[in-house]
């Protein structure tokens, strides 16, 4: 299966997922100026709660697929997405390990995957500044992603960022 229709593919299951998520019908909907019972209100929430039981079940469902596919095809995949001070803010590693990120200086990060097999041919598929302006890249030195974050003036300077990570066999 080709990188380009792995992304379409995955694309079309997070639109799909939020346009279901939308279809969410509420039982009861009140007007200006008439009298709530506290039933109505809780078919309401309650709708809504089954509801976001069933994206949370979904998205643990998908969760778990994105997990088995790299297993099955032997490319481990990870990602992480990080705060200012380096603060993990999201993280998963197809090996189930932890993904740790330590904040070395102004705009600098060092990113280590763990137990993913990342000492030879790492290979970021993307890395993306989540502040406004920067622009976050990086390099590999013994399986360390090494990440700058560079305001418009092409300072280091320190930025949300988000990476994705993917191991290309030997």
């Amino acid at each position: 299966m080709t990188q380009k229709l792995k992304y379409a593919l995955l694309g079309f299951l997070v639109a799909a997922l939020g346009l279901w998520g939308l279809a969410v019908t509420i039982p009861n909907t009140f007007s200006s100026g008439e009298v709530v019972s506290a039933a109505k209100m809780n078919e309401n929430f309650q709708a809504l709660k089954d509801a976001v039981d069933a994206l949370e079940a979904k998205l643990a469902e998908q969760q778990a697929m994105w997990a088995a596919l790299p297993t099955r095809q032997g490319f481990p995949r990870a990602y992480v997405a990080v705060d200012f001070d380096g603060a993990v803010l999201e993280s998963f590693n197809t090996t189930g390990g932890a993904v740790g990120v330590t904040r070395v200086g102004p705009g600098r990060y060092d990113v280590d995957f763990g137990d993913v097999a990342v000492v030879y041919k790492l290979n970021p598929l993307a890395i993306t500044a989540l502040t406004d302006g920067r622009r976050c890249y990086a390099n590999s030195l013994g399986g360390v992603l090494k990440v700058l974050c560079r305001d418009p003036a092409g300072n280091l300077a320190d930025s949300q960022f988000w990476v994705l990570l993917f191991n290309v066999a030997p």
